[in-house]
């Protein structure tokens, strides 16, 4: 087709020149230019630890500690996610809001990572904060459940030992006026 519009347009040599090297140019823009990559690697992770079984669970755990040890930045963020993921046997919201408050990125590190793992990370800090104020919130409104509970407990205890003694002074009262009746019909009349 290009042939047939040089032919055409009968083009010369030097103008035809300039007009295959920008067609060649304009075809091979696409594979100069880098693709950026806004994928988010920790939520897919996060997806891949939804999958496991508790056994598989405690095993990355281990992995993603010694990874710690051994000086992988992402180890940190990995544990935290396991830290935050419900149906993990460590969860525990308190150790991953630790985990991910102590993070700190290396100049290096926070080059090579995407805005969408950023956004992935404060989310997730923000997601945390809603959950431990939940489960403070929680825990104190069991507390309160507990005191009532133990006071409801007392009231009644206090109240049976009231009945009881109500029950014990109808007795006395009933003695009475059988002890009063007793006496009027014991004197003479008159």
């Amino acid at each position: 087709m290009m042939i047939d519009l040089m032919k055409t347009i009968r083009f010369s040599r030097l103008k035809m020149t300039p007009l295959l090297l920008l067609f060649f140019i304009h075809l091979t823009g696409c594979q100069l230019t880098e693709k950026s990559n806004d994928d988010s690697q920790y939520s897919h992770y996060y997806l891949w630890l939804k999958s496991l079984s508790n056994q598989e669970l405690l095993k990355e755990t281990d992995k993603q500690k010694q990874n710690i040890t051994d000086g992988y930045f992402k180890a940190e963020v990995n544990l935290a996610l396991l830290y935050a993921l419900p149906n993990s046997p460590i969860y525990n919201p308190y150790t991953a809001k630790t985990t991910l408050n102590k993070l700190t990125i290396p100049p290096e590190q926070a080059v090579q990572m995407s805005a969408a793992d950023f956004g992935f990370i404060s989310m997730m800090k923000d997601q945390l904060n809603q959950q431990i104020l939940t489960l403070n919130k929680l825990i104190l409104t069991e507390q309160l459940s507990q005191e009532n509970q133990s006071l409801l407990q007392s009231k009644a205890a206090e109240r049976s030992s009231l009945m009881s003694q109500i029950q014990k002074l109808k007795q006395q009262i009933n003695q009475l006026k059988k002890i009063e009746i007793d006496i009027n019909n014991q004197e003479p009349s008159s």
